[in-house]
């Protein structure tokens, strides 16, 4: 059923709204414990994890509550987690007593609790990239290309002008591209992160219609007054076509798993309901409170 996960993870911590609000947990004042005179209840011990740990756990919950909403634990995400699982016990023989060792049951438990996740998590970015294909377009601009670097504009000028008139790429870089070039003669994948090159650029590349070199040049002017000049070239901005590249180049930055989580807490409207775990939220993971943008938003600009 549609948000099952999810509005299940609601009746127990993560709600709707907030105002100040506590959680509470059922039969909360069922004794657990009693040492001399003092009883500790269920609700003691909630409201003790919760400050302890709340807000870690909150976040846990949610990835997981998404993961099983939008992945399953069908036939495949299970074959994966036991391969995985193979692969490790045949280069670690003794793996179940580590694991057991560590706080796990055993094998069992291992794959339920993090091989299982870790084979969601994979599926869930190949299917990001589908679900926020537009997002991603407009925010990175990707496209394959292949760059000459070089010296000064002048020298730019000449290898554009080369390329323009046939010239074989191997001799326009062995002639023109600068000494300490970052850039071969090979297709790389550039998008809004590749700091190193004009916005121009990267602009031009995701607009241009064919593939081919386009008519200018572009520069950029280092701290230090250094001008350096790039002859870009499209190979490819269709982003089918790319999509593999974009999947390994996006996935591996800091903010990746970050950017994927509030996607999908935007779409099934994660709100969040008690005060603790809100302000938790509010002061670790702002972005997480997708209900409230402007906290996240503040949060950037003093950063």
């Amino acid at each position: 059923m549609k948000r099952k996960a999810l509005l299940l993870l609601g009746t127990a911590l993560l709600l709707t709204g907030c105002g100040g609000a506590q959680s509470t947990v059922s039969d909360s004042s069922e004794s657990i414990m009693t040492i001399g005179d003092t009883t500790y209840t269920k609700g003691d011990l909630y409201d003790l994890l919760k400050a302890a740990s709340g807000g870690n756990m909150s976040v846990e919950l949610i990835r997981q509550a998404i993961l099983d909403e939008e992945i399953g634990r069908g036939d495949e995400i299970k074959q994966a987690a036991q391969d995985s699982y193979a692969e490790l016990e045949s280069n670690t023989p003794d793996i179940e007593d580590q694991l057991i060792s560590a706080g796990y049951e055993g094998k069992d438990d291992y794959i339920d609790k993090v091989l299982i996740p870790n084979a969601q998590y994979e599926k869930l970015t190949e299917k990001y990239f589908d679900d926020a294909k537009s997002d991603i377009r407009s925010e990175y601009k990707p496209s394959v290309v292949k760059i000459i670097q070089c010296d000064d504009e002048k020298t730019a000028q000449k290898a554009l002008e080369a390329v323009q008139d046939g010239t074989e790429l191997d001799k326009v870089y062995e002639e023109y591209s600068s000494d300490s070039a970052s850039y071969s003669n090979e297709e790389v994948l550039i998008t809004t992160q590749s700091t190193d090159l004009p916005t121009r650029l990267i602009n031009t590349m995701y607009k241009q219609k064919d593939a081919g070199v386009a008519d200018e040049v572009f520069t950029s002017e280092s701290g230090s007054g250094t001008t350096t000049a790039y002859v870009a070239i499209l190979v490819d901005n269709d982003y089918e076509n790319i999509k593999d590249q974009i999947i390994e180049n996006l996935s591996s930055s800091s903010d990746f798993s970050t950017q994927c989580l509030v996607y999908y807490l935007n779409k099934y409207n994660f709100t969040v309901h008690d005060q603790t775990v809100f302000d938790y939220l509010k002061e670790n993971n702002p972005e997480y409170l997708v209900e409230f943008p402007e906290l996240s938003e503040t949060d950037e600009s003093q950063s």
